[in-house]
């Protein structure tokens, strides 16, 4: 089949199960699903896969598969292979990413090389730290020496692999996070995430933070962990390119950088997020109705505010910010035009800048950037 004129996408599969939920999760997963569970899944995936390949395959070219979760390493290799083959008999693709998040202590070398088999060419590792009280306190279910031992499970393949790491975590101090960042780097990951960690509602860290129960570090405390991991990754070799991500440079996440340049990304499975056209959808967080059979995804309604808004609170995210041209091109109207008196504001605060033609978030923004895209979008 010709991959001419063909539009890049990328595929987002959602995995949702886990074999614990954490104490500061609020993803669409669920623990203690059998194997007859998860295999209906797959089998419900699959088909959905096949549905959509009819629907868009004839206009778009795959690029990029992620698959996440929960905890996708909890399926056997096997249900990966089958999964992806079926993307790659219902899309025309021409893979340069293929990504399984993971957890330390569901897969070992042999599982892992299964997945190689499978199709997989990159890992995502939920490590989040290599401090034992720290790992416990988050209601992780492996210790740091699961952890290193699966990083270097990872290495000894010679596998693309990401680490995911949190920040801003009860009874975290400078010190151990310096520790645990400097840890995995001799670990050899082309990829780090570096996230502060947010208390969302409904989870038992929100309730405890509510209760009294739980106390964060300060916000200047996390800050000196967020400046002291970007000191650490440059002088490592990585390159800081996104607010929470840094990688060595070459090996960026292509799939997530579709995210955050507002490129078309297609999630299948359920509670997975679309965007086609410069418009979103969603499909149902209803397991049992997921897997009762197809259903449409609900497409959120947007008007041209709204593609703007999205244009501006996505690409800030990146160090490098976006083009005003870009915005120019895509809109027909200046940045400026729509945001001038609230970016000017910002500019004078030292919280924004533009340089050659791209307009960033400075480093005192990053530090405040929910705040400044408050300000800067009014919303």
């Amino acid at each position: 089949m010709m991959t001419t004129n063909r539009t890049p996408l990328g595929l987002y599969l959602h995995i949702p199960f886990c074999v614990r939920k954490c104490n500061y999760c609020d993803f669409v997963s669920f623990a203690g699903q059998g194997e007859d569970v998860r295999e209906a899944y797959v089998r419900r995936l699959c088909e959905d896969i096949k549905t959509a390949g009819a629907r868009y395959g004839d206009r778009y070219l795959v690029d990029t598969v992620f698959i996440g979760g929960g905890t996708p390493s909890l399926l056997d290799p096997a249900q990966i292979a089958r999964i992806l083959d079926t993307v790659r008999s219902s899309f025309v693709c021409s893979l340069s990413e293929v990504t399984l998040e993971s957890n330390p202590g569901t897969f070992d070398e042999e599982r892992l090389r299964g997945f190689l088999d499978a199709g997989i060419g990159r890992l995502s590792m939920g490590v989040q730290s290599l401090d034992d009280g720290v790992l416990k306190r988050l209601g992780r279910i492996h210790d740091s020496g699961t952890a290193l031992k699966a990083m270097r499970v990872a290495k000894c393949l010679d596998l693309n692999f990401n680490v995911d790491l949190m920040l801003g975590i009860p009874g975290q101090t400078l010190e151990i996070w310096e520790d645990t960042l400097k840890r995995v780097i001799e670990e050899g990951p082309k990829h780090i995430s570096f996230y502060s960690l947010q208390l969302e509602m409904g989870t038992p860290f929100y309730r405890d933070f509510k209760e009294g129960r739980l106390e964060l570090p300060s916000w200047e405390e996390n800050r000196a962990m967020y400046h002291k991991a970007l000191e650490i990754l440059k002088d490592a070799g990585y390159r800081h390119y996104e607010i929470s991500n840094a990688a060595i440079p070459g090996y960026e996440c292509r799939h997530n950088l579709k995210y955050w340049t507002m490129q078309d990304y297609l999630g299948l499975g359920m509670a997975a997020h679309s965007f086609l056209g410069g418009n979103r959808c969603f499909t149902t967080s209803d397991l049992k109705a997921f897997l009762a059979g197809p259903a449409e995804p609900e497409w959120e309604g947007t008007d041209e505010h709204d593609r703007k808004t999205d244009f501006v609170f996505t690409e800030l995210r990146l160090i490098d910010g976006f083009r005003k041209q870009d915005y120019q091109n895509m809109f027909g109207r200046g940045f400026e035009e729509d945001f001038g008196p609230a970016y000017g504001e910002l500019v004078r605060e030292g919280l924004m800048e533009e340089a050659d033609g791209f307009v960033r978030l400075t480093q005192k923004g990053l530090d405040q950037t929910n705040p400044v895209m408050e300000r800067l979008l009014n919303v």
